[in-house]
């Protein structure tokens, strides 16, 4: 399939699934289901009004430096777990727990433990995104081929060179797609603990979940689907262009 082939073909899904919002919308009302043009007028004003942007930047910011933690905790983490047996044994069945737990199951134990500033939320986005940049680390490191470790040694690289002339360039592209993964994951956990709190951009989705109207509420999740689909894609495109043969591999 040719890419502009590909390209038509998700614009005309996209079109289809709005045409059919549109008319449901219309019929359940405003009450239920906004029709995607009473939204498109809702969102204008929403941006005109600022708060929803002045919200989001805020937001953001503390969605970053939980994320940002957890990829410079979780990346090592995980290779030094697939590497190391003792390290495995050790902390995969506690990444595994945190993994599947939910997000929302830990808010009151961290609203005991930091309250409800800043410090809880970049903790809940942090918990909710190291698991993810943790494991796909560590089975990243875990299948790198023992060959190519075997010729690098009989070049004489040390372990230094080794790990990184050898071992990071091989686990690159499981790192930025645990990244990928992990920022999902860190923008969803963010909108929900914020929501309990009713502060940031979560705050504003859940008081605006009171109104009569719909629209408003559809603006926001539209804004927040548009940031993390943006975000993720501008992640691919630094592995693509740091690493080039990141794309290759992650095609396999």
């Amino acid at each position: 399939m040719t890419p502009t082939r590909k390209l038509m073909l998700q614009l005309s899904g996209i079109a289809i699934v709005l045409l059919m919002w549109e008319i449901a919308g219309r019929i359940m009302g405003e009450n239920l289901l906004a029709a995607p043009s009473i939204v498109a007028v809702t969102y204008v004003e929403l941006l005109l009004d600022g708060e929803m942007l002045i919200e989001l930047l805020n937001s953001l910011r503390q969605m970053i430096l939980g994320f940002g933690a957890a990829c410079l905790v979780g990346m090592p983490l995980g290779a030094l777990m697939g590497r190391s047996r003792l390290i495995d044994a050790l902390v995969h069945p506690w990444i595994s727990m945190i993994v599947v737990t939910s997000v929302a199951a830990l808010v009151p134990i961290f609203m005991m433990l930091f309250g409800t500033g800043f410090e809880f939320r970049v903790a809940i986005v942090f918990v909710a995104t190291i698991g993810y940049v943790v494991l796909t680390a560590y089975h990243g490191a875990r299948g790198i081929d023992p060959k190519i470790l075997d010729v690098a040694r009989s070049f004489g690289t040390g372990r230094i060179d080794t790990y990184r002339k050898v071992i990071l360039p091989a686990l690159f592209p499981y790192l930025i797609t645990g990244a990928r993964l992990g920022l999902v994951h860190a923008i969803r956990a963010m909108v929900v603990a914020e929501m309990f709190v009713i502060v940031g951009y979560g705050g504003l989705i859940f008081q605006t979940g009171l109104d009569l109207s719909t629209a408003p509420i559809l603006g926001y999740l539209v804004t927040i689907m548009v940031v993390s689909i943006g975000a993720n894609v501008a992640l691919q495109r630094v592995g693509d262009r740091v690493a080039p043969w990141y794309a290759a591999r992650m095609a396999r």
